[in-house]
């Protein structure tokens, strides 16, 4: 779509997923505003596109279907999401012969597999009615910075860029670069930061749908299928030391597959073609290779990524600019927080460009939601960093799961779907409580990592870890969709910190009585109910 118009009220990079739900989001709460989205690619993108982040997680879901009002596309059009599931093994043996963690039942909040081509299809024409100037196959040329500090009420960036070999110049009050990797505003401001996580990944599309749940012929395995109707619904994590497998399924009917290690222990040279990668799947996944390589010739796609992880000392500006999306920073796909960082990022800078447009300063608005924003980021980071080793070990990986989920939907989960990212005095009230919170997931992410030390070995046995058996899961899921008054929700993040606090008290404790060597700074002080034992018996600890 070619415009005659020059000017605009925000300028959004990139025309992939969070430039296109940002577009939607803006025009959603204020229509006469004027987006353009500048994408170098042309629409209609392909199903099964090129892109990696199908599958979505409660933040991310929660965006999509609540706040940007696409339930019924996602319902529709995409697959729902059995959870996250996890396959344990050592090299000997089969999946059905490992340990299997995941659901019986579906979690409270929806989560879905999303086709990245089938929603940024249907999101480029839905904002495009609602509005939005979409000017795909553009490439971009230069971007000219307003230099007033602060802006003004006439400030205009420019954008130049060439479109079937004419240049054109656009300018824009905002610019919010959405476009990936190459992340334009990053590169020319010199935000990049190194956070220190290295991990490489391969994937690659297969036209053909991979069900999990027909791999093995044990009858225990299979005795699980009334337990666990459709495992193939889920993000299916294989799980090895120093790498996973990921397989999702697509609406279109194709199959995700990817390969995330740490170049420590498995170098990017053993993945980076297809032919590589199938040689490696035979060696430490042959059950996987079996099948992908039964449909080798139907793929669509493959892609290798060298340091996937990416951070920024800066993503929002009072000067009226920001960064979201893998623009701005990506953690590690392994519990797929990547549209939870586009629905975080695309709230936080929408609500920067509402204020502004409707008068209000923002000099003091942008770098404390920044401060919110890296502050749940780093966070976040410890979940993954330095853990890679630990991933073929299920003993310990099961606890960590659940210490991992409860501090999601403990802490920014119960936020976000409350609408309290962005409400400063809010989250300053629970100032406390945060620091508190990265605080222990500090001491136990490290706890973690000792225990791996003191007893490195798989022992993976014939089990099913069913999570939907743990309370404290079931229940921290299911409040989040629970609608409460700030003085209540206050009275739940404080019951929340509590509850982790118990939990790591009995992590600790637990794991030291048959692990003494463990050397940790974690109090040895006993919980202060015992509402946690469901855990550790559905844990065998």
């Amino acid at each position: 779509m070619i415009s005659e118009e020059k000017n605009f009220d925000v300028l959004i990079l990139g025309g992939g997923l969070a430039g296109l739900t940002l577009g939607r989001q803006l025009l959603m709460k204020r229509p006469d505003i004027r987006v353009a989205i500048l994408e170098r690619r042309g629409f209609p993108a392909p199903e099964a596109a090129h892109k990696v982040g199908e599958s979505t997680v409660e933040i991310g879901a929660h965006y999509f279907g609540e706040e940007l009002k696409l339930k019924k596309h996602l319902t529709d059009q995409q697959l729902p999401k059995f959870g996250l599931r996890f396959f344990f093994k050592d090299s000997f043996q089969t999946l059905a012969e490992g340990t299997e963690v995941g659901g019986s039942e579906f979690f409270s909040a929806p989560s879905y597999q999303v086709d990245r081509g089938r929603l940024e299809n249907f999101l480029a024409d839905a904002d495009v009615d609602m509005g939005a100037t979409l000017i795909d196959d553009a490439n971009i040329r230069e971007i000219v910075l307003d230099s007033s500090e602060g802006g003004t009420a006439d400030t205009k960036h420019e954008v130049i860029f060439s479109k079937s070999g004419t240049e054109r110049t656009v300018t824009a009050r905002w610019i919010v670069d959405a476009s990936g990797r190459a992340s334009f505003l990053k590169r020319k401001l010199n935000l990049e930061e190194d956070l220190k996580h290295d991990i490489n990944a391969v994937w690659f599309r297969l036209d053909a749908k991979i069900e999990i749940d027909a791999w093995c012929e044990d009858q225990q395995w299979k005795s699980l299928t009334g337990k666990v109707p459709r495992r193939w619904l889920s993000t299916n994590h294989l799980m090895g030391p120093g790498y996973w497998v990921w397989l999702i399924p697509l609406a279109s009917g194709s199959t995700s597959v990817g390969i995330v290690a740490d170049p420590r222990l498995h170098s990017l040279r053993d993945l980076n073609r297809f032919d590589k990668a199938l040689k490696w799947l035979k060696i430490h996944e042959p059950e996987c290779a079996e099948h992908v390589e039964r449909h080798a010739e139907n793929m669509q796609d493959f892609l290798a990524i060298k340091k996937m992880s990416r951070g920024a000392r800066q993503v929002f500006s009072a000067d009226r600019w920001g960064l979201v999306g893998e623009a701005a920073a990506f953690l590690d796909p392994f519990y797929s927080p990547g549209s939870d960082f586009i629905a975080i990022g695309n709230t936080m800078v929408g609500k920067l460009i509402e204020d502004d447009l409707s008068g209000h300063s923002i000099r003091q608005l942008a770098p404390t939601l920044q401060s919110v924003f890296l502050t749940l980021f780093q966070n976040n980071l410890l979940t993954y960093r330095d853990q890679y080793p630990l991933f073929g070990n299920p003993r310990i990986m099961a606890l960590k799961f659940v210490w991992d989920y409860a501090v999601y939907w403990g802490f920014p989960a119960l936020l976000y779907f409350n609408r309290k990212l962005t409400d400063v005095p809010f989250i300053q009230s629970l100032h406390k409580g945060i620091e508190e919170i990265r605080d222990m997931n500090l001491k136990m992410q490290d706890f973690f990592r000792k225990w791996h030390e003191v007893d490195p070995h798989v022992n993976a046995c014939s089990a099913f870890v069913d999570q939907s058996e743990i309370n404290i899961m079931t229940r921290l899921n299911a409040e989040l969709r629970e609608k409460i008054n700030d003085a209540d929700l206050k009275i739940r993040f404080r019951n929340n910190v509590e509850l982790i606090r118990d939990l790591m008290f009995e992590i600790s404790n637990r794991v030291q009585q048959t692990q003494p060597r463990i050397q940790t700074d974690i109090p040895a002080k006993l919980a202060s109910e015992d509402r946690l034992s469901d855990v550790f018996d559905v844990l065998q600890i």
